[in-house]
């Protein structure tokens, strides 16, 4: 088992890990996307992401939520993948404070129809409290629950708008934001232009047919093509696993 190397920007036998990520990303900040895919494009396994991970994987995981205000992930992965709030290692909070970070991180939860569980681990009594985002069409009922145990933004009236979340995630001074799924959330993101970053993982298998890939939801307009150019600014190696670290070039 070999250790993390790195090949971009600059080749190198040891690589710190918040180092490398905190790099361009700290003073920019915007929205991270963080994803794994199999070789074949599978973004799953049996419909979950850690049919892929890698113990490198996990590890660039937990670096980039070390790096950020806030976990962005859409209402459908939350659950299916089982989040919880978010609790920190004292280490951690302590490289949080080293980046000059809140030593909290939150969870923000992007709901379109609000089939959000209020007694889901998301919402325990101790810990960040989760911010939920929704439309004004929302079910009136479920949102006032969810009211009790979250911070509810409504953004946008039929369908949520996702620039308007993330400038009022901003005005919350939650600036940078690593977006964990899922794809369809993930490509509603980028068709708006909304995301500075995507850190990719190449799980070094084959998936098969049938998974889905990190971008999900309807079809993009034809005029779509070609804007949304990716850089690569870095490329680490483990375990023949890569992990991509792409800057959207606008």
């Amino acid at each position: 088992m070999g250790g993390m190397r790195a090949l971009l920007p600059e080749a190198a036998e040891k690589v710190d890990l918040h180092r490398h990520y905190a790099r361009h990303w700290l003073e920019v900040g915007g929205v991270r996307a963080n994803f794994i895919s199999s070789v074949d494009g599978a973004v799953t396994v049996a419909g979950l992401s850690r049919g892929l991970q890698t113990p490198g994987d996990n590890r660039v995981f937990a670096v980039l939520r070390d790096l950020a205000d806030a976990v962005l992930v859409g209402a459908g992965t939350a659950r299916l993948e089982r989040y919880a709030v978010v609790r920190l290692s004292t280490r951690r909070r302590a490289v949080r404070r080293e980046f000059g970070l809140d030593e909290t991180l939150p969870t923000v939860v992007v709901s379109h129809s609000l089939q959000v569980d209020p007694r889901s681990a998301l919402f325990a009594a101790s810990g960040p409290r989760t911010i939920v985002i929704t439309r004004a069409a929302a079910d009136q009922s479920v949102r006032a629950q969810l009211e009790s145990v979250a911070d509810v933004l409504i953004c946008g009236d039929e369908v949520v708008d996702l620039g308007a979340a993330r400038l009022a995630l901003a005005e919350r001074g939650l600036t940078r934001l690593v977006c964990e799924g899922g794809p369809t959330l993930f490509a509603g993101l980028a068709q708006a232009g909304l995301v500075e970053e995507l850190c990719l993982t190449v799980s070094p298998q084959l998936a098969g047919p049938g998974a889905g890939r990190i971008v999900g939801g309807p079809g993009w307009p034809l005029d779509m093509a070609g804007r949304n150019p990716l850089r690569l600014e870095g490329l680490l190696v483990e375990d023949e696993a890569l992990f991509c670290r792409y800057r959207l070039v606008r």
